[in-house]
């Protein structure tokens, strides 16, 4: 039994890890006590979202949210040069477009704010040349265009989510949205600006080694050879040639009694090491619900504040 503390984003987001992979580092004995050194890895991913202007591809630091986005980015890749046991696996760049305008126009619009942002990451950190960088493009994100909609005031809200829920071509989804003048006003100012934008996610690795110390069980005394009991003869000269012996049964009753001691002795010794044992496993389960508990409340309060995020973004889209 090995007990694994995992480690969780210090951003403002963080997906949960996987089963721990744990490695033996190491075996030594320290007095009474098997120590046992191990390498514990976890993974998490942690992601950012910065806006771009309608039909631009140009990263713009000041517009809304995104010096929030970038600061909070540069602090994690900061802790990254400080902290020698995360380490980055991947990153994906993907570029997105809002719902409005010809498709091929948005696709490649997609396209260019991703390599954009690469081109970003890329001067002020190298990320290229220190990692697997992957960049992708979704033109017309209708997905989260009805997300956006449904959570939102927009006027004639359930003709709106038929058109976005039903088989029309993106080209003609877009035509009979425009056709609803009020709907579509509104969705240029509050819904169709957060969908012009890339999101960054990467994927690294937190290491932790983590100690853990087995009592030795102390071997069994090695049992004692018994000693032969000193026979006595009894002669009986009515009995024509017959000669009996009989053991002594002082030493034999002493024998017995020495028996059942030692016997005594060992199980009470098995035991005590069967507490100890039990106590050492109830430490580590311990460390493992109080490391369980604590990754949990790091999530928690990681989403709570992306939530509080997303409320501020959105008041900022009704201000817009």
């Amino acid at each position: 039994m090995c007990a694994a503390a995992g480690a969780t984003a210090q951003t403002k987001s963080a997906v949960a890890a996987p089963a721990a992979d744990t490695v033996l580092l190491s075996e030594t004995t320290d007095g009474d006590y098997i120590v046992r050194r191990f390498l514990v890895k976890s993974r998490n991913d942690t992601d950012y979202s910065v806006r771009y202007r309608i039909n631009l591809a140009t990263l713009n630091a000041a517009l809304s949210g995104n010096s929030k986005e970038l600061d909070e980015l540069n602090a994690f890749v900061g802790d990254l040069t400080k902290d020698t046991l995360k380490q980055v696996g991947a990153v994906t760049i993907t570029g997105y477009s809002s719902p409005d305008g010809p498709v091929k126009f948005n696709e490649a619009l997609a396209a260019r704010r991703a390599n954009d942002f690469k081109a970003y990451l890329d001067r002020k950190y190298g990320f290229s040349k220190k990692y697997k960088v992957t960049v992708n493009s979704v033109a017309e994100d209708w997905e989260m265009c009805r997300t956006l909609v449904a959570q939102s005031s927009v006027p004639d809200k359930q003709a709106v989510l038929g058109i976005l829920d039903g088989r029309q071509s993106p080209d003609q989804k877009e035509l009979s949205l425009k056709k609803m003048t009020a709907a579509w006003d509104y969705m240029k100012e509050h819904i169709l600006p957060p969908l012009r934008r890339v999101e960054l996610t990467i994927d690294y690795k937190v290491n932790s080694i983590v100690e853990q110390r087995t009592l030795i069980p102390k071997p069994k005394p090695a049992p004692q050879p018994a000693q032969p009991a000193e026979p006595y003869v009894v002669v009986d000269e009515q009995v024509n040639g017959i000669i009996v012996e009989m053991p002594n049964e002082h030493e034999y009753k002493k024998e017995v009694r020495e028996e059942s001691r030692e016997a005594r002795k060992e199980a009470r010794a098995a035991e005590k090491i069967a507490r100890h044992e039990a106590r050492e496993a109830q430490k580590i389960v311990r460390a493992q619900e109080k490391a369980a508990k604590k990754i949990a409340k790091k999530e928690a309060k990681a989403a709570k504040k992306a939530e509080k995020a997303a409320r501020k973004t959105y008041k900022d889209l009704e201000k817009m």
